[in-house]
């Protein structure tokens, strides 16, 4: 079972986060703050979320991941990718594509991938990791 997580960007691996690595208490208070800004509300899809859940939290932290990536602002986007990947125990891949409509917007797709397919199709199933405190 890898421990690794990939964040891939119109099919290219961007980022790589090894969950065998014990993240410091300073990163995971920071991923609280984080937690906390959200928790007051945002706009996603152009829509305005008060009161967000889990989903639509790693939703708005993936594009915001992805724009960080295209600003190449490396440190938003890795501290965006722990957020993810901290908050996701499950979490083996994210994919995301980016285009610009013909109107000139950026537009931004994120796909999680929460299993890993062996090539011959097989499922493998995996437990969540466990945290040693």
């Amino acid at each position: 079972m890898s421990d690794k997580v990939g964040f891939l960007l119109d099919g290219q691996e961007v980022l790589t986060y090894d969950r065998s690595q014990v993240l410091p208490d300073k990163q995971r208070e920071y991923l609280d703050i984080i937690d906390a800004r959200m928790n007051e509300g945002f706009v996603l899809s152009d829509q305005q979320v008060d009161k967000p859940n889990l989903q639509q939290k790693t939703q708005f932290v993936a594009l915001n991941l992805v724009q960080s990536l295209l600003k190449e602002d490396d440190k938003t986007a890795i501290i965006m990718f722990t957020y993810l990947v901290n908050r996701m125990p499950e979490l083996k891949q994210a994919k995301a594509k980016s285009k610009t409509s013909e109107s000139g917007l950026q537009q931004v797709g994120v796909e999680f991938v929460f299993d890993e397919v062996k090539t011959d199709g097989q499922k493998i199933e995996f437990l969540p990791n466990h945290k040693v405190h």
